[in-house]
């Protein structure tokens, strides 16, 4: 027997070193800075070794492949793989699929999709075949969308590979259970990555899920963060800073999830390719997760007020959405540039005229303020001409303009500041007692999605209002703020949402028309306006991320905060942010500015001790 065996591996080795060694597949990283980057190829690299012996392509679209894919690629669809809900497939039923498919453990696989309109199929596919057992697989950079823009060739003959005989060797640390996480909950050596998009991470429950929401603990990551324009991988800088910035450190056992782990597939992808050790894809994700009523979950306790896209056509369609009590809507878009001085109150000269959702009406924000004397920027005679209307006249202005305190109210902006500028608008109306929602990403985020936008004007007839006390809890006046600064009043405190520079009395700002320095004593420098948005300004940063920065900033949700800025637009952004969170606060719309205004107030500067 032994004597048959040495023949037989002799025999082996001596029929493989008759196959030239060219005839293998040699694949070339396409950046070579990652610490395993012979995991992420190139298009040339692929493209020269295209028929090369022990390469597999597989082509991990869910759509196209008939149509057009790369030479000599076959198509493999992770949907027949695994259940929603429950993960992978037993195994037997997978060996039996792969071997029929013609794949074996000792091949080399390059796989690829359509990146971002795949959700991460070509990396659920990568997971899978590592956990399974093989050794050689790999990415396409770029995948199909790339291929096609280099003009690299096509066809469209349908390849299958003849059946083999697959036996998986399972690797069980690279797939993780609920059981395991939940185990492993708040643990320091432990991380999880929650790759879904904002509206799912905040609460929305958009596939069926039984709860919305997070996984506690979830770094969230969305997808699409992942790549460049061209559809390639970010280089490996960005990915390091993006991870680590986060604490997902390669110290921790680290776990992605998303829905039912396609993303999350793609996410275990890229931490094997940047080198990290404890590595797993939760695939069962948060369908599974969310089913289990005995397992935590976290959401924005406001989520219902930032709204996406899809929710919005919904609206426009005639469908009712989530949280929407069916009374009627108004979408306004916002800005501050029709110039009062110049007795115009129109839109002309600002993005609404060259493009809106449709069905938008246009609103100045100084429409809402009891109206300054001259251009902004000029100046201000005096700090009430900024601060936003009474109730009953911000009452009184909103019917006018067509919205009454029971119709729901989109608000979003397209300017430079935009998140700013919604948040100062969406305050107001919280105030005056509107059911009010900002669309996180604005109107770019709408632009992306290959919605419809209109050119033509619009405008609503006036209705009343309706009789309301409005949400005057939500505004502070400067002697609420004095009562804090002599110490009358407890368990409220005074965070200054304006620059650092601003805070220790560096600089006033961009404000030409009043040029005190300081801040008001007692306030606590919570962060400037940039520390709760996305470096577009057109959505809102992760809400747990910067919940964690205030806590470490020295605020809780325990105590009411009033938030302050120059003149109520930074703070307003703060306080309809708090309102999002849950948290009790209130905007001092008359700000540094009103402050300073009286000589009798006190103020500080310096770094505090």
């Amino acid at each position: 027997m032994k004597r048959c065996l040495l023949i037989f591996f002799t025999v082996a080795m001596l029929f493989t070193m008759l196959i030239p060694e060219s005839s293998f597949a040699k694949l070339l990283p396409s950046q070579k800075e990652f610490p395993n980057a012979k995991l992420l190829v190139s298009g040339d690299s692929l493209q020269s070794e295209i028929g090369k012996k022990n390469l597999v392509i597989i082509d991990a679209r869910t759509s196209g492949y008939e149509i057009s894919h790369i030479p000599g690629a076959i198509n493999i669809k992770f949907g027949d793989y695994f259940n929603p809900g429950t993960g992978l497939l037993p195994v037997s039923e997978l060996n039996s699929k792969l071997s029929a498919a013609g794949l074996k453990r000792n091949l080399t696989f390059v796989i690829y999709d359509n990146t971002t309109d795949s959700w991460g199929a070509a990396g659920r596919i990568f997971w899978m075949l590592e956990y399974l057992g093989c050794n050689n697989v790999q990415v396409l950079d770029g995948g199909w969308d790339k291929w096609v823009a280099d003009g690299k060739p096509t066809e469209s003959t349908i390849n299958t590979l003849p059946a083999s005989k697959f036996k998986a060797s399972i690797k069980a640390s690279k797939k993780a259970t609920k059981d395991k996480i939940k185990k492993m909950l708040g643990k320091k050596n432990f991380a999880i990555i929650d790759s879904r998009t904002d509206e799912e991470f905040i609460g929305w429950q958009l596939y069926g899920e039984a709860r919305g929401g997070h996984i506690p603990g979830a770094v969230q990551i969305p997808y699409a963060w992942f790549f460049n324009s061209d559809k390639t991988v970010l280089n490996y800088n960005s990915l390091k800073n993006m991870f680590e910035s986060r604490g997902i450190t390669k110290k921790k056992e680290v776990t992605a999830y998303c829905t039912v782990g396609i993303r999350s597939g793609f996410v275990y992808f890229l931490l094997r390719l940047m080198g990290y050790s404890k590595a797993s894809n939760y695939d069962a994700s948060i369908v599974e997760w969310a089913a289990d009523s005995s397992l935590p979950m976290e959401k924005m306790a406001n989520y219902h007020a930032l709204v996406y896209p899809e929710w919005i056509k919904d609206l426009i369609d005639g469908k009712n959405p989530a949280t929407y009590p069916g009374n009627g809507y108004v979408i306004l878009y916002t800005t501050w540039t029709a110039r009062y001085y110049e007795n115009r109150t129109d839109y002309i000269g600002t993005n609404y005229e060259t493009g809106h959702i449709p069905g938008a009406i246009f609103l100045d924000t100084y429409s809402i303020e009891n109206g300054p004397n001259s251009e902004y920027g000029e100046g201000y005679m005096h700090p009430s001409e900024g601060n936003v209307k009474p109730i009953s006249e911000l009452q009184q202005f909103l019917g006018n303009i067509g919205i009454s305190k029971n119709k729901t109210v989109i608000v979003y902006a397209d300017d430079e500041i935009a998140m700013m500028t919604a948040g100062r608008v969406a305050w107001a109306l919280l105030l005056a007692g509107v059911d009010v929602r900002i669309l996180n990403g604005g109107y770019q985020a709408w632009v992306k999605m290959g919605f419809p936008v209109e050119t033509t004007p619009n405008s609503l007839s006036p209705i009343e209002f309706g009789d309301s006390p409005g949400n005057p809890q939500y505004l502070a006046t400067m002697n609420n703020v004095r009562d804090i600064v002599n110490g009358s009043v407890s368990n409220i405190v005074i965070a200054d949402d304006r620059s650092w520079e601003e805070y220790i009395g560096d600089s006033n700002s961009y404000y030409p028309y009043f040029f005190a320095l300081g801040r008001i004593p007692t306030s606590k420098w919570i962060g400037d306006w940039v520390e709760i948005v996305r470096p577009d300004a057109q959505s809102l940063r992760t809400y747990t991320e910067v919940e964690s920065n205030w806590k470490k900033a020295g605020f809780s949700s325990e105590e009411k905060i009033y938030f302050y800025c120059g003149t109520g637009w930074r703070s307003g952004l703060y306080t309809f942010y708090a309102y999002l969170l849950g948290w009790d606060a209130a905007n001092y719309d008359g700000g540094w500015f009103e402050w300073t205004y009286y000589p009798e107030n006190p103020i500080e500067k310096g770094t505090p001790q």
